[in-house]
């Protein structure tokens, strides 16, 4: 791996560069240049592997790699980089889970200690809150396992986990905790008004995809 090590770069829209280090996997960083998004990487490089040492994530793997000397590549056009590919050894998919339980933890701890005012508030009018940058992670999240499944041999089971655990909450819900009713970003949201949406949501793309199978000619037997 420390020979294939490197920087990739990439352009997601005019004036938004990334660099990405796949060797620590996770460690990512953005600048208005490339250039800018390359010494990034390399100082990123060094605060990712801070975060995981202090979690408890033995970080022997990486410490004699050199940000600094790490060449810089483009990212290629299907994004995928020499460390995405191929298949994982058990001890690498707990190495992982691991990893992945130490970035959320890192997380939290960053914004648990905040107030609701906090959360909700933003810095200025064109940059997110906490609160909307935490909905965004769970939302891409979601995004990203879809990718795991195999279209069209076994295409549900993101979204059959996705309801499960939305299951699960209503599930574990107290009669108390139906009374919610308070604001987010200015909104006015109860419990039942989250469980009439999900409900709505889930029709109107119900029917939605109804009059997509229609339009592609699709043969459905009758409901």
């Amino acid at each position: 791996m420390k020979d294939e090590a490197a920087i990739y770069v990439f352009e997601g829209e005019p004036g938004y560069w990334l660099g990405h280090v796949p060797a620590l996997r996770g460690c990512v960083a953005s600048g208005t240049t490339r250039e800018e998004a390359v010494r990034n990487a390399r100082r990123a490089f060094r605060a990712y592997l801070e975060l995981l040492d202090a979690r408890g994530v033995s970080i022997e793997h990486w410490k004699d790699l050199d940000p600094e000397r790490l060449p810089v590549r483009e990212m290629p056009p299907d994004r995928i980089v020499p460390e995405d590919v191929g298949r994982m050894e058990e001890h690498e998919l707990r190495d992982f889970l691991h990893q992945m339980e130490a970035s959320r933890s890192a997380l939290l701890s960053l914004v648990r200690e905040l107030s609701p005012d906090e959360l909700e508030r933003r810095p200025t009018e064109t940059t997110w809150s906490v609160r909307e940058a935490l909905e965004h992670i769970m939302e891409s999240q979601t995004d990203f396992l879809s990718r795991l499944e195999k279209w069209p041999t076994d295409p549900f089971n993101t979204m059959q986990a996705v309801h499960r655990m939305a299951f699960q909450r209503f599930t574990v819900m107290e009669p108390e905790d139906t009374g919610l009713d308070h604001k987010i970003l200015g909104r006015r949201w109860t419990t039942r008004k989250v469980m009439r949406r999900i409900l709505e949501h889930e029709y109107e793309h119900y029917n939605h995809i109804k009059e997509i199978i229609a339009a592609l000619g699709g043969d459905r037997p009758p409901e």
